[in-house]
């Protein structure tokens, strides 16, 4: 596989490090997306080609329905629903993860420097918080990043591996139609394709294989959705209640803003989910240039600059809607008027 990234590139002292692992632990973050699940499992399954004992980190209680079908294209890669400091790890690999607090597993990172933390991830708001840092906030993905890195360890990608890595950059471009998707990304998914992505069955599995609960979630955003009076934002929510009649789980919240982003001459667009009672997990979209990463930071959230999420506990959902929708009309008209001057 060779790729012609112009973005910049590993360091030698991380991919000499990664190189002398012979037992890792693989993880992504909390409500895991297609990219973290693709990076986790490809990059796993891919160390373990090279005679590497991979491990993933990926409680299947917090995959969505959807996207089941990503485990199934490596059902050999063994999944763990936690780790130990017995196991005898010497590398604990965190991928799309912005945050310590954010990975999907209980324990929490190693953080006592017994083991080495590797953090390779491409949101803006990362705190560089392992051993090794790799972040580039210019990559549409991590399974572009993880692309990337089996490039320069010099290591075959698979039919499957390329499979997963397409899917997950699939999913953070919405087919490749985001802002963040470059020259070098479009030559990343090339290559995974001349690898043996299979393009029409990830295709199928992410965009044309709604269980009814899906469908069920849909109509209720639909249903919800909201617009300013000056039609420049657009938000929606679900209610636990809403999910329990669904019959869908907080996992399966997704892509789902996509809905009220889809309205013309928005800006900004906004789902607020009440998955479990007492957490309200907010996603953010900005269209047109608009940034959402500072608004998500306010409440303590983080992600890219035109993506990017929140979660607020112990708080109603109508105050939180109502607070975050306030200061997502201060944020949008100060973008405006910075542009303007």
């Amino acid at each position: 596989m060779t790729l012609n990234a112009s973005n910049f590139l590993p360091s030698d002292e991380l991919l000499a490090a990664l190189r002398s692992r012979r037992r890792v632990f693989v993880v992504g973050h909390v409500t895991p997306d297609a990219d973290a699940i693709g990076s986790s499992l490809g990059l796993a399954t891919a160390m373990r080609a090279q005679g590497i004992h991979a491990v993933c980190g990926l409680p299947a209680s917090t995959v969505a329905k959807k996207l089941d079908f990503l485990l199934r294209l490596v059902s050999d890669t063994p999944c763990a629903d936690s780790w130990s400091a017995d196991d005898g790890y010497d590398g604990f690999i965190v991928l799309d993860t912005a945050g310590a607090n954010r990975i999907n597993m209980e324990p929490g990172l190693p953080l006592d420097g017994h083991i080495d933390v590797f953090n390779i991830d491409h949101h803006v708001s990362n705190t560089a918080f392992g051993r090794y840092n790799w972040i580039d906030a210019k990559a549409s993905s991590t399974c572009e990043l993880v692309a990337r890195l089996i490039e320069k360890l010099g290591w075959k990608v698979s039919p499957s591996v390329a499979s997963l890595l397409y899917a997950g950059i699939y999913g953070d471009t919405a087919g490749f139609s985001l802002p963040s998707t470059s020259p070098d990304t479009m030559e990343t998914a090339a290559t995974l394709l001349r690898c043996g992505a299979d393009v029409a069955f990830v295709g199928e599995q992410l965009c044309r294989s709604q269980v009814r609960s899906d469908f069920e979630l849909l109509r209720r955003v639909y249903d919800n959705t909201v617009v300013t009076d000056d039609q420049r934002i657009a938000y929606s929510h679900l209610t636990h209640q809403d999910f329990l009649a669904a019959g869908a789980r907080p996992e399966d919240i997704d892509d789902q803003v996509a809905i009220p982003l889809a309205l013309k001459g928005v800006h900004m667009a906004m789902l607020f989910t009440e998955g479990e009672p007492g957490v309200v997990r907010i996603n953010l979209r900005g269209e047109g240039g608009v940034r959402v990463v500072e608004l998500a930071q306010k409440f303590h959230g983080g992600g890219h600059a035109h993506a990017a999420g929140v979660r607020i506990r112990n708080k109603p959902l109508q105050e939180v809607m109502k607070e975050v929708v306030a200061a997502a009309h201060e944020s949008l008209d100060a973008q405006i008027a910075a542009l303007k001057g």
